[in-house]
């Protein structure tokens, strides 16, 4: 435990981290090139880039918070293994809904023993809020630096609040994924995949409803909530898959086929069409601005 009370020792935990997941996650990309791959539809070249990348920081990250605390290893465990069985042979919408519900079920009652009321909020936060940091995606970063945003307001929330433990707690996740994230911005030498992505949501809903910080946490998912309200409205619930994916200009730019459904990313890309780091950037942007909001309101 001296590693996480004491701050230097922990600075120095948090540096491991980070260093063990981008030195593994380079491990993976050598093995994994050649078994499970994407193509990168935004690039002139269409290199192909190693997918389920996202399993090394969920590994590294379960494993390092299992001393500190076991409920929240486990979740990035179930979740990241909904996440693997989800990239290797596709569940469906429903499914996924329904399996990542029972999930936080089982969170909720191991966090708050039978309180049917919280047992349901986590079943339905783990689930939404798990397909929400899963659906904004497809660009080189999206998903993984919104996803370190995100969490990254949500911990200095918990700081101001002197919940210290639970702050803590958010920067092993960060750590976790920012050596992940280094190789995965662009131009992204490795993809996530849903291993990496669902967790993520899973992650941050069990640490805002166990620290009672919903409302902020609900401020802090307005990109995710507002581009699944758009992706609803125009397609219903659809898989990734069935979608039409932006297509690259001789530009450089990106720009939204005809037809289709709306999402944040294509909202904007229609009104301004701009490269793939920038939308990126951008869509980083909406989340900083939330995430001041959140941070305003605990003010």
């Amino acid at each position: 435990m001296i590693f996480f009370n004491n701050y230097y020792f922990f600075g120095l935990l948090l540096f491991v981290i980070l260093l063990s997941s981008y030195c593994f996650t380079r491990v993976f990309i050598k093995i994994m090139i050649n078994y499970k791959y994407g193509i990168d539809l935004h690039k002139k070249n269409k290199n192909k880039i190693p997918e389920m990348g996202g399993i090394v920081p969920v590994i590294i990250a379960s494993l390092i918070l299992m001393p500190f605390n076991s409920i929240l290893s486990l979740v990035l465990l179930l979740v990241g293994g909904i996440g693997v069985y989800d990239d290797l042979f596709k569940l469906t919408p429903f499914k996924k809904l329904i399996l990542l519900g029972l999930i936080g079920g089982v969170i909720g009652y191991m966090l708050f023993g039978f309180d049917p009321f919280k047992i349901i909020i986590m079943a339905i936060g783990v689930s939404i809020s798990s397909n929400f940091t899963n659906m904004l995606a497809g660009f080189n970063g999206l998903e993984i630096g919104l996803g370190i945003i995100s969490a990254f307001f949500l911990g200095l929330i918990l700081l101001l609040n002197g919940e210290y433990t639970g702050f803590k707690l958010v920067m092993i996740f960060i750590a976790s994924y920012m050596g992940f994230f280094l190789l995965n911005k662009f131009p992204a030498k490795v993809f996530p995949g849903d291993v990496g992505t669902l967790p993520i949501g899973a992650f941050l809903a069990t640490i805002a409803i166990k620290y009672n910080l919903i409302l902020e946490y609900i401020i802090i998912m307005m990109p995710y909530i507002i581009d699944a309200l758009l992706k609803f409205f125009s397609a219903g619930v659809t898989k990734r898959e069935d979608h039409k994916p932006t297509k690259l200009g001789e530009d450089e730019k990106l720009y939204v086929p005809e037809g289709g459904y709306s999402s944040l990313s294509r909202v904007i890309l229609k009104k301004y069409p701009m490269r793939e780091y920038e939308i990126v950037m951008f869509i980083w942007g909406i989340g900083i601005f939330f995430g001041i909001i959140a941070l305003l309101l605990r003010l």
